[in-house]
C-alpha cells in the first residue's frame, strides 16, 4: 500500500505501508511540524516508535539529519517497512527491533522524537487505527509508553539534546506532563491540533463518556462534532544531569 506524506507548504513524500504496520496519523505530522518550528541543527536523530519510518525519513529530507538516521519498533514489519522507505528515499538508515530505547543501550542522540502508543488501551481498541496485529500496551490511562520514555529519555540524550512527546487528550495528559516536569528543567509546547473523532467511534460514545467521567481521557463536543487534541511537546535540559 503507498502513502503521501504532506505538509502544508507543500512538502511531501511517497512511502510504503503494509497491513499490520501503524499508519501514519496527524500526530506524525504535528511532530514533523514541532521540530521544524525549533530548527535544530543536523544531528543524530532517533526515531522511538518509528512505524513505516515517516517521521525520520521526512526529518532527514528537511536536513534535520546527520549522517545516518536512527529507528526502532517493537514490531518487525515496521522495522523492515522503514529499512525499505529509507532505501527508496536514499536516506541511511539504521533501524533495530525493540520496546523503547531497548536497541539503543550505550548511544546518544541529538534528538528523540517519540511516537509509541499514546492512547488508552480500551479507547485504541474502539478506535480505527490499531487492528488486532498493532499493540497498544499504554495502559489504562494511556500515559504508560510515553511516562516511560520520558524517564529514560536523559541516558539516551546527548548534551543540549532534546526529546519530542505526544500529548493526546485521549490520554491522561496531566499525568504525562507531570512526569516531564519531574525529569526537565524546559518543557515547551511545541505544535497543537484539535481534531474530529472518527465516525467508525461514535458508536462507542457512551463508553468514552465513561472513561471522560473517571478522569482517563478528555474531548470536547462543538456543534455536533466529538473533539480531541494533539500537542507535541519539547523536553529539554534533563534534572540532575
Amino acid at each position: 500500500m503507498s502513502y503521501k506524506f504532506e505538509l502544508d507548504d507543500g512538502v511531501s513524500i511517497d512511502l510504503t505501508t503494509a497491513p499490520g504496520v501503524f499508519v501514519p496519523t496527524h500526530t506524525s505530522t504535528l511532530c514533523v511540524k514541532a521540530v521544524r518550528r525549533q530548527n535544530p541543527s543536523p544531528g543524530r536523530v532517533l526515531d522511538l516508535g518509528c512505524g513505516c519510518g515517516v517521521v525520520g525519513i521526512v526529518l532527514a529530507k528537511l536536513g534535520f539529519v546527520k549522517d545516518t538516521l536512527y529507528a526502532s519498533d517493537l514490531s518487525p514489519e515496521a522495522v523492515d517497512l522503514t529499512r525499505e522507505n529509507s532505501a527508496s528515499c536514499a536516506i541511511d538508515c539504521d533501524a533495530r527491533i525493540g520496546s523503547m530505547f531497548e536497541p539503543w543501550g550505550g548511544m546518544q542522540f541529538d534528538t528523540i522524537v517519540d511516537d509509541v502508543s499514546g492512547i488508552a488501551e480500551e479507547v485504541a481498541k474502539l478506535s480505527p487505527w490499531f487492528g488486532e496485529t498493532i499493540p497498544c500496551a499504554s495502559g489504562d490511562d494511556g500515559t504508560e509508553l510515553t511516562r516511560a520514555v520520558i524517564e529514560s529519555a536523559p541516558k539516551y540524550l546527548a548534551d543540549g539534546g532534546s526529546l519530542y512527546i505526544p500529548v493526546i487528550s485521549l490520554s491522561r495528559a496531566d499525568r504525562i506532563l507531570e512526569t516531564a516536569h519531574a525529569v526537565f528543567g524546559t518543557v515547551e509546547r511545541a505544535s497543537g491540533q484539535d481534531w474530529r473523532l472518527p465516525e467508525e467511534m461514535a458508536p462507542h460514545l457512551e463508553r468514552l463518556d465513561t472513561f471522560k467521567n473517571d478522569g482517563l481521557i478528555d474531548f470536547s463536543r462543538k456543534f455536533g462534532m466529538v473533539m480531541c487534541r494533539t500537542e507535541f511537546y519539547l523536553c529539554s535540559e534533563p534534572k540532575g544531569s
